[in-house]
C-alpha cells in the first residue's frame, strides 16, 4: 500500500510539474504562441495576447494545485477537461497540417499527433490518481489564494502585453500609433522591393530587393497586408484599379506586407492583385500585428509621417483615394 501511494505521488507531482514546465516554455516564446493562436482567426490580436497569457496562467496554477493537492478534486477535473479540449483542438490542427502545435513553446517542437498522444497518456495517468485527499494546513485558506494569484500574475509580469498599454494611449482608433511611430524610427520598413516587373510571356515576375529607408514626403497611402489574406488581396486589387482608372502615381501607394513563406507568397500576392508599381516592403509579422491589432487590411492616408485618416477594407472608396491624392497629382 505504501509503495502504491509513493507511485501515485510521483505520477501526481510529475504531471503537475509537466504542466508548469509547459507553461514556462510558452512564456519564453510568447510572441510565437500569440501568433499561432491568432492564425486560427478566432480572436483579434489584442485578445490573442490576453488569451495566451490566461492559458499559461491556468496551466501553471492547475499544475501547482495538482502537485500539492490544493483543491485537488477541482484541479483534477479542470485538468482532465482542459486536456480533452486541447485534444479536440489538436484534431483541427492536424487536419490543417500544423508542424508545431506550440504546446511546449518553440523549445520542444511537437506536431499535433504527438501532442494528442501525450494528452491521452496524461489523461489515463490522471485516472489512476483520481482519489486523493486535499492537503490542508494552518492558514491555508489565506495562503493558498495569495500564492495562486501571484502565480497567475507571472505571465502578465514577465511578458506584459505591450499592445494593450500602447492601444490605450494610441491617438488613432484603427492604428496603434505608438507602435507605428516606433517602427518608423527604426529599420522595420527597410526591406524593399522597388522594381517589380511582370513577364507575361513566361507567366512570371521579376523582383529586385534592396534595403533603403522609408520616405514619407508629401501624401502617401500605406496599406498593411498579410499575403495569405483574401480580404487583403481584394483590397489590393481595388486599390490597383483605383490608381489605374484615375491615372494616379503608383509610387504613392506603399504596401507593408508579411507572409508565412516569404518572399514567394508575397510575390504571388503582387502578381494576383496586379499591384505593379506600388512600393512593397516586407514587415515583421509581430510588428505588423501590433500596429493594426491584427485587422487586415488597414489603410492609412499619410501627410508626411502623420496619419490623416485610417480605415479598413469597408472604408476603401475610390473617391477617398482620388480626392486625397488630387493635390499631389496637379
Amino acid at each position: 500500500m505504501k509503495a502504491k501511494q509513493i507511485i501515485f505521488a510521483i505520477i501526481r507531482i510529475t504531471i503537475g510539474l509537466f504542466f508548469i514546465t509547459s507553461a514556462v516554455l510558452k512564456i519564453f516564446t510568447i510572441k510565437e504562441f500569440e501568433l499561432y493562436i491568432y492564425s486560427y482567426g478566432i480572436f483579434n490580436y489584442t485578445l490573442c495576447t490576453l488569451f495566451a497569457r490566461c492559458l499559461i496562467a491556468f496551466e501553471m496554477c492547475a499544475g501547482l494545485c495538482l502537485a500539492l493537492r490544493w483543491w485537488y478534486r477541482l484541479a483534477w477535473w479542470l485538468m482532465q477537461l482542459s486536456l480533452l479540449g486541447f485534444t479536440v483542438f489538436l484534431i483541427f490542427a492536424q487536419l490543417r497540417g500544423d508542424a508545431n502545435c506550440h504546446c511546449m513553446g518553440d523549445f520542444v517542437e511537437l506536431n499535433p499527433l504527438q501532442s494528442m498522444i501525450k494528452n491521452i497518456a496524461t489523461m489515463l495517468l490522471l485516472v489512476l490518481i483520481r482519489n486523493q485527499e486535499n492537503w490542508n494546513f494552518k492558514f491555508d485558506k489565506i495562503i493558498k489564494p495569495i500564492i495562486i494569484i501571484a502565480i497567475a500574475a507571472i505571465p502578465f509580469i514577465v511578458a506584459p502585453p505591450e499592445i494593450l498599454y500602447n492601444k490605450l494611449y494610441s491617438s488613432d482608433r484603427n492604428v496603434n500609433t505608438i507602435e507605428f511611430e516606433k517602427a518608423l524610427a527604426d529599420s522595420t520598413f527597410y526591406n524593399c522591393y522597388p522594381i517589380i516587373l511582370p513577364n507575361y510571356e513566361y507567366d512570371s515576375t521579376t523582383y529586385v530587393a534592396e534595403t533603403k529607408p522609408l520616405e514619407l514626403q508629401g501624401k502617401n497611402i500605406l496599406m498593411f497586408a498579410h499575403a495569405g489574406c483574401k480580404f487583403c488581396r481584394e483590397g489590393a486589387k481595388r486599390m490597383s484599379l483605383f490608381f489605374r482608372e484615375n491615372k494616379l502615381d503608383r509610387s504613392r501607394c506603399k504596401v507593408m506586407i508579411f507572409s508565412n513563406k516569404p518572399p514567394s507568397s508575397s510575390y504571388e500576392f503582387i502578381k494576383e492583385t496586379e499591384g505593379y508599381g506600388f512600393e512593397y516592403r516586407e514587415i515583421n509579422p509581430v510588428t505588423s500585428l501590433n500596429i493594426v491589432d491584427g485587422h487586415f487590411p488597414t489603410f492609412m492616408l499619410m501627410q508626411d509621417d502623420s496619419i490623416v485618416k485610417s480605415f479598413g477594407l469597408w472604408g476603401l472608396e475610390e473617391s477617398t483615394i482620388k480626392e486625397f491624392l488630387a493635390d499631389e497629382e496637379e
